[in-house]
């Protein structure tokens, strides 16, 4: 595989000495927009200072390679690329070629061409960083789907592989750029949605919800969603996701399509 195939999905921006985002490859102007001549660490990190003065690792001033700065709104995949100059310019570019097809699989699921769970960790723990240090707010859904079992069995798995992927495709027309749409387990996905309260990340379940019911498909399509916002005790990822497991549970036991979890303990299903 060559440049030009990697270019197809792999992020490509050029930055000058002084910060300065100069170009960017297609795939980079799909998750980053227009934001050429903007400086790098607002972009990518949402700050005020270069990365540096916050004790980020930067390459632009160290001179070393090989580290995972440039995160591009965290694609977690960029740890395996290099820094190459050229003319005072860096470019942040894969150089190892042979291993891309492996390194896809790592962070994609080829199913639903949503994120794969082994990228889960990764940019959650990332959210949690913001969050801890910046108090850049997060929210988490995890969405469920209903009988995909009894779909599998009447219909037969390739059916129950369609009706993931249209879900799929559900999950992915309400995503903004900034939002991470992830294949979670066999039936159920993440959705992590970065500066986001509570009452917004309802409005994308519901949005989600009335989506998947609305498909056209051989049985009738639905889900259950659990919904939380990130919490001041949380320290880990697992506990973030696990109080959105809770509020799914309960949507569940109580027979609603959502549920939002306002603390560890108290859940509310949404109409």
């Amino acid at each position: 595989m060559g440049i030009k195939d990697l270019e197809k999905f792999l992020p490509v921006v050029l930055i000058n000495k002084n910060y300065i985002i100069t170009s960017l490859n297609d795939t980079g102007k799909m998750m980053l927009g227009d934001v050429v001549g903007k400086k790098c660490f607002q972009v990518l990190y949402n700050l005020d200072k270069p990365c540096q003065e916050y004790e980020i690792k930067c390459p632009i001033v160290s001179g070393e390679e090989n580290i995972d700065t440039v995160t591009l709104d965290f694609e977690i995949y960029l740890r395996a690329y290099g820094r190459l100059p050229v003319g005072g310019i860096f470019w942040e570019s894969m150089i190892n070629m042979t291993n891309v097809n492996l390194l896809r699989s790592g962070v994609f699921d080829s199913q639903t061409e949503l994120y794969s769970r082994s990228f889960l960790k990764g940019v959650l723990e990332k959210f949690l960083f913001m969050w801890q240090r910046y108090r850049d707010v997060f929210s988490v859904l995890i969405v469920d789907v209903n009988n995909l079992r009894r779909i599998n069995e009447e219909y037969g798995n390739l059916t129950g592989d369609e009706a993931l992927k249209k879900i799929g495709q559900c999950i992915k027309l309400y995503l903004r750029k900034s939002d991470f749409g992830i294949r979670y387990e066999g039936d159920s996905f993440i959705v992590l949605l970065p500066k986001t309260r509570m009452d917004k990340a309802v409005n994308v379940a519901q949005r989600i919800s009335d989506c998947v019911e609305s498909l056209p498909f051989v049985s009738n399509l639905g889900v259950t969603i659990g919904v939380t916002e990130v919490k001041e005790e949380d320290k880990r990822p697992e506990d973030i996701i696990g109080r959105a497991l809770q509020a799914l549970k309960y949507a569940g036991d109580k027979k609603e399509k959502i549920a939002v979890a306002r603390s560890g303990e108290e859940f509310v299903t949404v109409d």
